[in-house]
């Protein structure tokens, strides 16, 4: 019982700091903070505005430094978009591996000679209103250049990633549409081997 509540206390610190982070922090490690995605899954009625919030843990609470990484998933509606919005939800628990990754040789030209750090875990996707659940082996691939920052979601088992980006504004300059959606869709940016 005291590992589960112990278990429960360092989540919910982890997500009362995700909160707290302002998207446009100054951030010492390349993944943290906020990133967008517009996801053109046409499985879905409409396109979504998707969110992943990544914090690393301090440590600070045993006095030493860690290589733990959380995230924190989610959807934000946009009614005046005329986009889709579920309450699927996802956490993502991972470790640094950036110094050990190899890249994979389908990923998108000027991926791979940019990658300045790489996160591996689980996400955990749930969507409580159906009862739906899914874990999936996630590499987090952020690359910077001069101008911008990207984020690669690629999901290792199934063999694909999607790009994410800094602002939501970022997000649609790189998926043009008609704004609010009228049912034509922008190709589809995500990448399979």
């Amino acid at each position: 019982m005291l590992r589960k509540t112990l278990l429960v206390a360092a989540i919910c610190s982890v997500l009362a700091l995700m909160v707290a982070l302002p998207s446009s922090a100054d951030l010492s490690a390349p993944l943290s903070g906020q990133w967008n995605r517009l996801s053109v899954d046409q499985s879905n009625p409409a396109p979504e505005h998707e969110l992943l919030d990544c914090v690393q843990d301090s440590g600070a609470q045993v006095g030493t430094s860690s290589n733990t990484w959380f995230c924190r998933y989610s959807k934000r509606p946009e009614p005046t978009l005329n986009f889709y919005w579920n309450n699927r939800q996802g956490f993502f628990s991972g470790r640094d591996i950036t110094a050990t990754w190899s890249c994979p040789a389908w990923f998108p030209t000027g991926v791979c000679p940019n990658v300045v750090q790489v996160v591996e875990g689980t996400m955990n996707f749930t969507q409580p209103s159906v009862g739906f659940s899914l874990a999936v082996l996630e590499d987090l691939v952020v690359t910077q250049t001069s101008t911008s920052q990207r984020l690669y979601v690629y999901w290792v088992d199934f063999g694909f990633e999607c790009p994410w980006f800094r602002t939501f504004a970022e997000a649609i300059a790189a998926n043009p549409l008609t704004l609010p959606f009228d049912g034509t869709w922008p190709p589809q940016d995500c990448v399979a081997a």
